[in-house]
């Protein structure tokens, strides 16, 4: 056996290279130069680049169907100025004790933006479409029933007073687990009634349990999609009483503050499926000449979606409404 001197074995009890072209017994993210001199390499994995504008890929570019001649309602915390909604017919109206429509919470804007901006760096799904914006939150995370149910009843009246430019959407960023409002439940029935398609998101606790009042029979309840395509959003509460599924991870969007943001969660998802519902009620409307029911918009878009595959179908419900079918179906010109 080969005798191996003091200064070499404690050299490699040590983890280093006595020889420059042997072996290195030391840390993986050491690196040795020609000259014998040690480094430190930064073994940290380069971070995946990430597609912002995934979301909107997924809808056609030469959409005929715009939401021109339709208002959707944002009942949200407000909405604050952008380039993105610079030329749009807004509306606004404060339910909370705060003193203006704007934006605190960075919630409202950026549903508005999924829905409606119009294409400065990005274009909402119904980029023509009107908006209402009824502020129930003013920052605080504390929504106060009677204010909801005081906007959705006004939302009502105005349609009893503008019967030729009536709000046909009504996206209610709200949702309990468990819980309800016998009120709330009660005004949300009269606007459905009028002829109001209400959508919800389902909830971000990621567990089973669709939260209030996307739970409600005729409501539209939402899950959100993953940006890989192929999974529910980890965080979109699931069900039996989810409808659809839209885009809920990190969806570019406008910001409270006049920029841009990332925007995850099932009120993203629901954003898109309200601006889903705007371009059925304007392929209805030019098709039976008048505005359609909350049933049929549902049935339009229930038969525009398909399945994603490998999501379970209470975490997506009837699917992924298809922009492309649902105007064939409507013969959108």
């Amino acid at each position: 056996m080969k005798k191996i001197s003091i200064p070499i074995l404690v050299a490699l009890l040590a983890g280093w290279c006595y020889a420059t072209d042997t072996i290195f017994f030391g840390p993986r993210n050491l690196r040795v130069s020609e000259e014998g001199e040690f480094s430190w390499v930064d073994m940290t994995p380069e971070p995946q680049e990430f597609d912002t504008q995934w979301a909107y890929r997924l809808y056609p570019d030469d959409k005929k169907l715009t939401g021109r001649g339709v208002t959707v309602a944002v009942a949200d915390s407000g909405i604050s100025s952008h380039v993105e909604f610079n030329g749009k017919h807004i509306q606004g109206q404060d339910f909370t004790l705060s003193p203006s429509i704007a934006d605190l919470k960075n919630h409202g804007t950026g549903v508005a933006g999924i829905i409606g901006a119009r294409g400065v760096r990005f274009t909402g799904l119904a980029p023509e479409a009107s908006l209402i914006v009824y502020k129930i939150d003013d920052g605080s995370r504390m929504i106060a029933p009677q204010a909801i149910t005081t906007a959705v009843n006004t939302l009502v009246q105005y349609n009893e007073q503008n019967p030729q430019k009536r709000v046909s959407v009504l996206n209610l960023s709200y949702g309990v687990l468990p819980g309800g409002s016998a009120q709330l439940t009660a005004a949300l029935e009269r606007a459905y009634e009028a002829g109001i398609v209400i959508v919800c998101p389902a909830g971000n606790v990621g567990y089973p349990g669709v939260h209030y009042p996307a739970s409600l029979g005729f409501t539209i309840a939402v899950g959100a999609l993953s940006s890989d395509l192929t999974s529910a959003y980890a965080n979109s509460s699931y069900g039996p009483q989810i409808d659809f599924i839209a885009p809920g991870d990190r969806v570019y969007t406008t910001d409270s503050d006049g920029e841009y943001t990332l925007m995850s969660g099932t009120s993203a998802a629901a954003g898109f499926v309200s601006a889903m519902a705007a371009l059925a009620v304007e392929g209805l409307k030019n098709k039976l000449g008048r505005y359609p029911t909350p049933e049929e918009v549902k049935n339009a878009l229930k038969a525009a979606a398909y399945r994603v595959e490998g999501i379970d179908l209470q975490r997506q419900g009837n699917g992924f409404i298809d922009v492309k079918k649902l105007e064939q179906q409507l013969g959108a010109r």
